[in-house]
């Protein structure tokens, strides 16, 4: 596997083995991270969970009456009541129509509580707050199975100036995954796909979150890990770019001489075709 860096990145890692793990909210795709999502029909799919508890809540006055106490208490933006609570409740007690007549009322809020087109709202809501708290916990490194992609150096490697290092993929560091169905941790394949069908929020998988993009990215056929630092043992090859200068080249060198963890590392360089394409070649 192999990571495209540019030459100001390139001399850092070298000499510190340190990668960047970008936020999902700082890709360059802006819809990562952002899957096709069917509100109302998340909205419909969790109908009968919601009417279980609202018939916990508004089944009867007094679990009615003890929801809105509880709101009040715990929620200054919350409607107060004409009447205080406790004292409804008494008279509610005396009065069987009034009961009848107040639970009319909720029988109302609770339909409108379960009008689709403001369910569907509420889970949007739900559903951002939802993805940037974990987009904000998250770190992605990037890897592709392609070390001469003309386009790939031009945008990840400082227009050739950079370099691409590769990564032995079967290093253990590249799977420490918690458990089979663990989707971070472990090495994962990009997955790219052409016009979505939206998903609602059960059926949205950590693949979908995390390792899924638009086909127009295919190109970069890209793989991922979420993780936080890179074993010197994992490092294979550092491949220096058809226009990288001498000065860098020479830094990187120097860095990973100067570093005996780094000694099996070996060298290459990536040479312009006069097709338009790239060949890597040994560099001494």
């Amino acid at each position: 596997m192999f990571k495209y860096m540019s030459e100001n990145v390139a001399p850092i890692f070298a000499q510190s083995l340190k990668v960047r793990f970008t936020a999902p909210f700082d890709l360059n795709d802006p819809f990562e991270f952002r899957p096709f999502m069917d509100f109302e029909g998340t909205a419909e799919e969790v109908r009968p969970l919601v009417d279980a508890k609202l018939d916990a809540m508004f089944g009867s006055p007094d679990t009615a009456l003890a929801y809105m106490a509880q709101q009040q208490s715990t929620d200054p933006n919350y409607p107060k009541t004409i009447v205080p609570i406790e004292v409804f409740r008494e008279l509610v007690a005396k009065n069987s129509a009034l009961g009848q007549q107040f639970m009319a009322e909720m029988k109302k809020h609770r339909t409108a509580l379960l009008a689709k087109e403001r369910m569907a709202v509420q889970w949007e809501v739900q559903w951002e707050k939802f993805r940037q708290t974990l987009g904000h916990a998250l770190g992605i490194f990037s890897l592709t199975e392609d070390p001469a992609n003309v386009l790939m150096w031009s945008h990840y490697a400082s227009q050739h100036l950079g370099l691409v290092v590769e990564f032995d993929e079967k290093h253990p560091w590249f799977d420490h995954r918690g458990s089979s169905s663990d989707d971070i941790r472990h090495l994962v394949q990009v997955s790219y796909v052409q016009n979505p069908k939206p998903k609602t929020w059960k059926r949205v998988s950590g693949t979908d979150m995390l390792y899924t993009k638009a086909a127009e990215w295919s190109y970069e056929r890209e793989w991922r890990i979420i993780r936080f630092d890179v074993p010197p043992e994992a490092v294979r090859r550092m491949i220096f770019g058809a226009r990288t200068t001498q000065a860098l080249e020479k830094e990187i060198r120097a860095l990973v001489a100067a570093n005996p963890k780094l000694k099996h590392v070996a060298f290459k360089r990536a040479r312009l075709l006069g097709s338009g394409k790239l060949e890597i070649v040994d560099a001494t």
